[in-house]
C-alpha cells in the first residue's frame, strides 16, 4: 500500500517536519517564508528528520531485529541501507545548497543542531547500554518533543520562542504517547514503556490532556493577539495549530483508537499511527492550500 511505503520510508514524518517548520515560521513572522528563506530551512529540517529516523531504525535493526514488528522488519531488511544512503545524500544535499540560510556560520546555532543531533542518537544508541535512552520509561516521551520543538522552531534569522516552543513541545509529546500503545506487545518483552508502568487507557488519557491544552494554548496566543492587533493574516498558524490538536483529539477518541492501537492487526495499528496520527502533522499545510484556494475561487467569483 501507498501509506505504509510513505510511512517506513519516513517520507510521511519528514512532511510533517517540513510543515511544522513552516507553520511555526508563520507563527510569528511577518511575511512569507519564501521571502526570508523559510521554505529551504523547513526542507532541510524534513530532510534531517528522514535522516535523523532512518539511522535510529538502522541501528535497531542492526542490534535488536527482533524487536521490530514482523512487517516493519521485512521492510527494513531489504531497504536498510539504500534507505540509509538515500537521506544521507538528500541532507547532505540540503547541507550543501542552504548553507547561508541554515545559520550554520554561528556558534550559537552550531550548538543547537549539535545538542539535538546528539538527542536524536542517543535515543537509540548509548555505549555501554543494552539500548539507548528510549529504554528509560518517562525520559522517552519527553526526549522525543523536546528534540522534535527545538527542531522545527528554532530558526536562524528569527531566533528562539519560548511560547512556540512549549506548545509544540506539548503537541509533540500527546501525539507520541499513543505509540507506546501500539507497540505495548513488541516492547513488553525487552523494556518498559508507560503503558505497562500504568495502563494503556491512562497513557491514551494522558495523550488526550496534552493535545487538549496545546489546543488551548494555541487558542489562547490567536485570542490575544486578536485582542491586542485585530485581524493579521500572521495570526492564521496559531488557530491551524489549534484546529490540529482538535483533529488529533478526535482521532484519539478513546474506544475507536484503543480498538486500533491495542488491533492484533498489525497493519491495522501501523496505519492508525504511522499514516493517521503522523498525518495530523501534516493537515495544517492541506488546510491552508484548500483555505487559499477558496479565497481565490471567491475573489475571481467576485
Amino acid at each position: 500500500m501507498l501509506w505504509r511505503l510513505l510511512s517506513f520510508s519516513h517520507l510521511w514524518i519528514a512532511l510533517g517536519a517540513f510543515v511544522t517548520t513552516m507553520f511555526s515560521w508563520m507563527w510569528w513572522a511577518e511575511g512569507s517564508p519564501m521571502e526570508r528563506g523559510g521554505v529551504k530551512v523547513a526542507l532541510w529540517v524534513g530532510a534531517a528528520t528522514g535522516l535523523g529516523y532512518t539511522v535510529q531504525r538502522a541501528i535497531k535493526h542492526i542490534r535488536h531485529p527482533h524487536n521490530m514488528p514482523p512487517g516493519r522488519r521485512r521492510f527494513w531488511n531489504k531497504t536498510k541501507w539504500p534507505m540509509v544512503s538515500a537521506w544521507g545524500l538528500a541532507w547532505a544535499s540540503g547541507t550543501w545548497a542552504f548553507w547561508d540560510e541554515l545559520g550554520l556560520e554561528e556558534p550559537g546555532r552550531v550548538s543547537v543542531l549539535g545538542a539535538v543531533a546528539l538527542a536524536s542518537l542517543a535515543y537509540a544508541f548509548v555505549p555501554g547500554w543494552g539500548g539507548g535512552l528510549r529504554k528509560v520509561v518517562w525520559v522517552k516521551t519527553p526526549l522525543i518533543a523536546a528534540v522534535w520543538a527545538t527542531a522545527t522552531t528554532h530558526h536562524p534569522e528569527l531566533g528562539w520562542d519560548g511560547i512556540l516552543w512549549a506548545q509544540r513541545f506539548v503537541f509533540i509529546a500527546g501525539l507520541t504517547l499513543p505509540f507506546d500503545i501500539r507497540d505495548l506487545e513488541v516492547d513488553r518483552h525487552h523494556m518498559d514503556t508507560l503503558p505497562q508502568v500504568t495502563s494503556p487507557d491512562t497513557v491514551l488519557f494522558w495523550s488526550r490532556c496534552l493535545l487538549a491544552s496545546a489546543g488551548l494554548f494555541s487558542l489562547a496566543v490567536w485570542g490575544w493577539r486578536l485582542v491586542q492587533h485585530g485581524v493579521r493574516s500572521i495570526d492564521a498558524a496559531p488557530l491551524l495549530l489549534a484546529l490540529q490538536s482538535v483533529w488529533a483529539l478526535w482521532l484519539l477518541r478513546p474506544k475507536v483508537a484503543m480498538r486500533a492501537l491495542t488491533s492484533s492487526k498489525e497493519w491495522l495499528r501501523e496505519h492508525k499511527t504511522g499514516w493517521q496520527l503522523d498525518g495530523v502533522l501534516v493537515m495544517p499545510c492541506v488546510v491552508a492550500l484548500a483555505l487559499h484556494v477558496m479565497l481565490l475561487m471567491l475573489t475571481q467569483m467576485m
